[in-house]
């Protein structure tokens, strides 16, 4: 059975790389099968069509009609809720001096500046695994739309001089 299942993960890990470059995808994917599903000795047909399903989910095949894009936004709340209760590494909790001043410029430029508190608010709702709204959409595709011509701009006028 172990020669059927490596099979059957080698394939999707031929498409992993191709797409993401990370062929390690599928071992997360078989891990997560583990520890949730009770692992993949539930037979090939079991691994084979669940490993499908999340591939398909972690690296798109497939183009989405409009019903099956709005599962989407179930999947995303699943899991953003997941995530809540996945286990954060103590460093991550600690605030250092650089993201102080970080904190402290977001907080003038939320200020000053509305659409950067209507972003920052969007941020958070992210991070703590809201469904977005259709204004938070959006504000995000509007964001995600200037950030090349900011770019492009603060190297104009030399804000950044590197591709960084």
């Amino acid at each position: 059975m172990a020669t059927e299942l490596t099979s059957v993960a080698e394939e999707h890990a031929e498409w992993a790389i191709e797409q993401r470059g990370d062929w390690q995808i599928v071992s997360r994917a078989i891990d997560y099968m583990a520890a949730i599903h009770d692992g993949p000795w539930q037979g090939r047909a079991w691994f084979e069509s669940t490993l499908r399903v999340l591939m398909e989910l972690a690296v798109p095949n497939t183009g989405l009609d409009e019903s099956s894009a709005a599962f989407l936004k179930d999947i995303q709340l699943g899991v953003n809720q997941s995530f809540q209760s996945a286990p954060v590494a103590k460093s991550e909790l600690r605030i250092t001096d650089e993201v102080a001043a970080m904190v402290r410029t977001f907080t003038d430029a939320g200020c000053e500046y509305g659409l950067v508190s209507d972003l920052l608010d969007l941020c958070e709702e992210i991070y703590h695994g809201e469904v977005m709204s259709g204004a938070a959409r959006f504000t995000l595709l509007v964001a995600a739309t200037a950030a090349p011509f900011v770019r492009q701009e603060r190297k104009v006028r030399t804000i950044d001089t590197s591709d960084a």
